[in-house]
């Protein structure tokens, strides 16, 4: 009777947990519905942002300004931003150790000096674990993406880099490549660096013969595009990142409720079997016990 109190503790503690699983599913389900419907709506704007950032690269003349500037510095007095994205909760499979393994290789590989700015409450604490610093005032969450967060992470970051407290900025952050299956992306977006890829394009098909004027001055139109596009590229990688993140949840959500279930199922049997054996034994008793008072 004990193995059988046993075993139906731990089928209700599954099933326990399996309504607890099952529910985080629909409601990362229901987030990545919503999720992708914001996503959608930034793609046209930030394709478009992205495409005249690019035109202004392939016509912009020589320029000095630090948005365009590489540094000139040794690369062992280089100071390399980092600007990595992960979730504020776990659960979620691979999602968030994948981005930020990729930020601690990054880092080690690195000859200079690494300033990291964390968002998301997953990525602080393992490194904050790990005794990486980290910067103690860039406190973002990742989760529900605006505008207006992006615009002020936007800000924070233009306002080292124009002071020179990094030399440029990648940015890491995970994308969904397919439904079942996310990548993790690795970006430069200061200072500025035009795709190769896309000007061997452009000069393939003559679009760099088109007459481009820049008014009142190039390094006023820089300026002006520059913030924008550091917001737009931003909040469309913090979409991304909270679209990738609810699709790993429901999928190892979805996983754990079927492995409950399975689970659920074999305990079940083996109940079946051991109260059988007790029936049976029980029987085999009172069956014993009658033939002797008979005799």
């Amino acid at each position: 009777m004990a193995q059988l109190r046993e075993i139906k503790d731990r089928i209700n503690s599954i099933e326990g947990t399996q309504k607890i699983t099952n529910a985080m599913y629909m409601i990362s389900t229901t987030k990545l519905r919503h999720a992708k419907e914001n996503r959608e709506k930034n793609t046209a704007y930030f394709s478009a942002l992205k495409n005249l950032v690019e035109r202004l690269l392939r016509h912009m003349p020589e320029s000095d300004h630090p948005y365009l500037r590489v540094t000139d510095k040794p690369e062992e007095e280089q100071t390399h931003g980092y600007l990595l994205i992960t979730g504020d909760k776990g659960l979620a499979g691979a999602y968030n150790m994948n981005v930020v393994k990729e930020t601690e290789r990054l880092m080690k590989e690195s000859g200079g000096h690494s300033r990291l700015f964390v968002i998301g409450e997953t990525g602080r604490k393992y490194f904050e674990n790990h005794g990486v610093k980290i910067e103690p005032d860039f406190d973002y969450s990742a989760q529900n993406p605006t505008h207006h967060v992006g615009r002020l992470i936007s800000s924070t970051i233009l306002d080292v880099f124009e002071n020179g407290g990094i030399d440029d900025l990648r940015i890491i952050y995970t994308a969904m490549k397919t439904a079942l299956d996310t990548e993790i992306r690795v970006r430069q977006i200061l200072p500025l660096v035009s795709s190769v890829e896309k000007v061997d394009l452009m000069l393939a098909i003559g679009v760099t013969n088109e007459e481009f004027i820049f008014s009142p001055s190039p390094e006023t139109v820089i300026e002006a595009v520059v913030p924008n596009y550091m917001n737009g590229y931003i909040y469309s990688a913090l979409l991304e990142s909270f679209c990738a993140e609810q699709n790993s949840r429901m999928l190892a959500m979805q996983t754990a409720t079927d492995a409950a279930a399975s689970m659920t199922r074999d305990l079940t049997m083996e109940y079946n079997r051991v109260r059988q054996r007790v029936i049976t034994q029980e029987i085999t008793e009172v069956s014993a016990g009658a033939e002797a008072l008979n005799t």
